[in-house]
């Protein structure tokens, strides 16, 4: 018991001392987060589709997008003629070898800004 109150103890010191300066730490987090604005829609992307439909033949989305369509239309961000609502069925209900997503995976609201980030609708 009292082993884990020094090492919690030595813990916060270590994370006090880290934070000072003549800047608080939440000042610098603050620059970090508006120095590289990302959208929703971009998180979205990155968090659920970035592994398989990225650039790249090592991604095995765009690898089997690019035996269909050929490697110009494979990544799905290069393919503003994919309507949002199509976007949105082929990710709730699935396609050949990509699994759907689920409402408790993605909501529907989440669904439509990823929808529309990846049909080109950037704010």
């Amino acid at each position: 018991m009292k082993t884990t109150r020094l090492r919690l103890g030595l813990l916060l010191a270590l994370s006090l001392a880290a934070g000072c300066g003549d800047e608080p730490v939440g000042g610098r987090v603050e620059q970090a987060v508006a120095a590289a604005p990302v959208s929703e829609g971009q998180a979205l992307f990155e968090t659920y589709c970035l592994a398989c439909h990225d650039a790249g033949q090592e991604h095995p989305g765009t690898m089997r997008l690019s035996e269909r369509l050929g490697p110009e239309r494979a990544p799905l961000l290069n393919r503003p003629e994919l309507p949002p609502e199509y976007i949105k069925l082929v990710a709730r209900e699935g396609f050949k070898l990509m699994p759907p997503f689920r409402p408790t995976e993605l909501d529907d609201r989440q669904l439509d800004v990823l929808a529309a980030y990846i049909a080109g609708e950037r704010n």
